[in-house]
C-alpha cells in the first residue's frame, strides 16, 4: 500500500507540473497578444477607420470551394503559382506539402493572397488576371497588411532590396526603412465572415510569412476560435515559445486538427515566369 501511494503521489506531482507548464505557456501567449493590442495597436501612427472587408462583393469569392489556400504575405505570388503550376518550379519544397493536403485537386483549389507592399500591386493584379483566365480561382488583396484589426497602419519598406522583391518589409518600425501607410485587415474577422460563413466544409491550408508579425496574428486566430478550423499552417517566423505552447495545447485536446509546420521555401523567389495564355 505504501509503495502504491508513493507511485500515486509521484504521478500527481508530475501531472501538477505539466499543468503548471501548460498554464505558463498560455500566459506567455496572452502576454504577447496583449502587448500588441495595448502597445502597438495604440501607437499614434495607427489611424483607425472602419473597413468592411466582408462586403467587398455581394457574392462570396469562396462560395462552393472545397479546397482553400490562404497566402499571408504573398510577395509576388510565387507560392500560389507553385500550387497550380508546379512544373515551373522543380524541387520546390512546398509542392509535396500541397500534394499531401490537396491530393489530386490542386487545380480546384481557391486561393486568397494578402500583400502589404504596394510596389507589388501592379504585378499581382496581372497575376490574378492570368490565373482567372487559366480558370484558377485566385483573389489577391493588394496593399493590404494582415493584422488583428481593420485600419491604416505604418508599413516599412526595405527599399534597397529590389532584387529580392523587397524582403523584410513589414509593420515593425524601422528607421532604416521607407515608411508608408497601408490598409490593415483583421484576418480573424475576415476568416469568420468569408471562409467559415459558408454552407460547405473545406480543406484549408495557410501560409504565414508576415515578417515577425506571425505569432501575434496566429494568437488572434486562436482566441477568435478559427485556428482549429485550418488543416495546416506553414511558415518560418514561429518563435519557439509559440511552437511549444501549441504543442502542449494539442496534448490536452482531441478536437484541434491543425498541423503547424516550419518551412522556409524561398526557391525561385526572384523568378517571374511570363504569363502565357494558350488558346
Amino acid at each position: 500500500m505504501r509503495f502504491s501511494s508513493i507511485l500515486n503521489e509521484d504521478y500527481n506531482q508530475r501531472l501538477r507540473f505539466k499543468r503548471r507548464i501548460w498554464i505558463l505557456l498560455i500566459f506567455i501567449i496572452v502576454l504577447i497578444y496583449l502587448f500588441y493590442v495595448i502597445i502597438i495597436e495604440n501607437d499614434t501612427s495607427l489611424k483607425k477607420r472602419t473597413i468592411q472587408f466582408s462586403d467587398v462583393s455581394s457574392k462570396n469569392f469562396l462560395d462552393g470551394c472545397r479546397y482553400i489556400y490562404i497566402d499571408m504575405g504573398t510577395n509576388i505570388g510565387i507560392q500560389i503559382r507553385k500550387l497550380y503550376e508546379p512544373q515551373l518550379y522543380p524541387n520546390a519544397s512546398v509542392v509535396p506539402l500541397f500534394k499531401r493536403i490537396f491530393g489530386k485537386h490542386t487545380k480546384e483549389v481557391c486561393s486568397v493572397g494578402f500583400e502589404a507592399n504596394p510596389i507589388h500591386s501592379n504585378y499581382l493584379k496581372e497575376f490574378e488576371k492570368y490565373c482567372l483566365k487559366r480558370n484558377y480561382r485566385v483573389k489577391i488583396y493588394t496593399s493590404t497588411a494582415v493584422s488583428i484589426s481593420n485600419g491604416i497602419q505604418d508599413f516599412y519598406i526595405q527599399s534597397d532590396n529590389k532584387f529580392y522583391n523587397y524582403w523584410d518589409s513589414s509593420l515593425l518600425p524601422n528607421s532604416n526603412k521607407t515608411k508608408i501607410s497601408v490598409t490593415t485587415i483583421d484576418i480573424a474577422s475576415w476568416f469568420k465572415n468569408i471562409v467559415l460563413n459558408r454552407n460547405i466544409s473545406s480543406t484549408i491550408m495557410m501560409k504565414t510569412d508576415i515578417e515577425q508579425h506571425d505569432s501575434i496574428v496566429l494568437t488572434s486566430l486562436i482566441f477568435s476560435g478559427v485556428y482549429c478550423s485550418i488543416d495546416l499552417i506553414y511558415g518560418e517566423h514561429f518563435n519557439e515559445d509559440f511552437r511549444n505552447a501549441i504543442s502542449i495545447l494539442k496534448q490536452y485536446t482531441n478536437s484541434c486538427k491543425t498541423e503547424l509546420v516550419y518551412m522556409d521555401d524561398e526557391t525561385y523567389h526572384t523568378r517571374r515566369v511570363p504569363f502565357f495564355i494558350t488558346n
